[in-house]
């Protein structure tokens, strides 16, 4: 026969520990807090000697309200190398949540290059939490990248059938030395006759061709950009030259005809025909000025519209420029038609 008695006394025991087990959960999540990363390390890869950093959120659980502290080994940075280990700290060394902190890490010239992970640690009395990030030390491949300045080839803009010029500099990375050709990988919008580039490198070998620089040194070394649009043939300048030469041959006859002639009938005639030619060689004489203008085939002329040339490289061994289309931003030189 079952004791009630004693099945009371196992049911109230049951429910107390149950009681003691719930209160001490209760204490236990109200003393925690949590580490996250806010934004990962930047830049996510560094070369020996660089440093990257990171921002890390405490956030407390519950009631929380203790001091979360770093100052006692803060982080760790794996694999250990025999030298160069990348070294790490966290700043402030202590907060209360809600806070943040950043972590730097520090890498040396002799740092090893590879994948390395860093274990954050945060503690407030017997309750610690951590957080893990991934870094990546790499060596720096001796490259080049390209600048242009201007961005907008001047004058802009310019009719068809003008050019614009701009300065392309080729700038070393590292120790690069090297020879770089030059050329437009693209120009936007695709259009019938549209304008088209060309290189002069500024100084180096004359063995080199005109698109190719050399980079010597560890030196920039610069180009001149010329952008050619096309136009109608320059027939009307020429047209003007050969009345205006025409022009000036009627003023030795007509001085020899007024030498030649007697009479004041034949002089006052005389005088309009020169003040005539006079006049005609002044109204054309800018022709002399008149800009010149590209022949294109067929006699297509360069839309009207504003066009942007997409500039890159080769080096001797093919080696694209850093900033190129495919590894960040590319040199792009514009230029307006009118």
């Amino acid at each position: 026969m079952v004791n009630r008695r004693q099945l009371l006394r196992a049911l109230v025991l049951a429910l107390l520990i149950s009681l003691l087990c719930a209160a001490s959960v209760s204490i236990a999540y109200g003393q925690e807090f949590t580490l996250t990363v806010a934004s990962g390390l930047s830049p996510s890869a560094v070369d020996p000697g660089g440093t990257s950093t990171a921002t890390i959120n405490i956030a407390a659980i519950g009631n929380f309200d203790g001091v979360v502290s770093f100052d006692t080994t803060p982080c760790a940075v794996t694999p250990v190398q025999p030298t160069g280990t990348p070294l790490c700290a966290v700043s402030p060394d202590s907060a209360t949540p809600p806070a943040q902190a950043f972590l730097t890490i520090s890498t040396g010239s002799d740092t090893p290059p590879g994948l390395y992970t860093v274990l954050v640690t945060g503690t407030s009395g017997s309750v610690s939490q951590q957080v893990t990030l991934t870094f990546n030390v790499v060596n720096v491949s001796e490259s080049y990248t390209l600048q242009v300045s201007p961005t907008t080839a001047t004058p802009s803009p310019v009719p068809a059938g003008s050019i614009a010029t701009t300065i392309v500099t080729v700038f070393p990375a590292a120790n690069y030395t090297g020879t770089v050709t030059l050329a437009c990988l693209s120009v936007a919008p695709l259009v019938e006759f549209e304008p088209y580039c060309s290189f002069t490198a500024t100084s180096g070998s004359a063995s080199l061709p005109a698109d190719t620089v050399q980079v010597t040194s560890g030196a920039p070394a610069t180009a001149t950009m010329t952008i050619t649009t096309l136009g109608p043939p320059g027939v009307t300048s020429l047209r003007h030259w050969r009345v205006f030469y025409a022009l000036w041959f009627l003023i030795p006859g007509l001085a020899l005809v007024g030498a030649c002639t007697t009479g004041t009938r034949a002089k006052k005639l005389l005088w309009p025909l020169l003040l005539l030619a006079v006049a005609g060689a002044l109204l054309l004489t800018p022709a002399c000025n008149s800009t010149p203008v590209t022949n294109s085939l067929n006699g297509g002329i360069t839309p009207k519209n504003t066009y942007t040339f997409t500039l890159t490289g080769a080096d001797q061994t093919g080696a694209a420029p850093g900033n190129g289309p495919t590894s960040g931003s590319p040199a792009t030189v514009t230029l307006a038609v009118n």
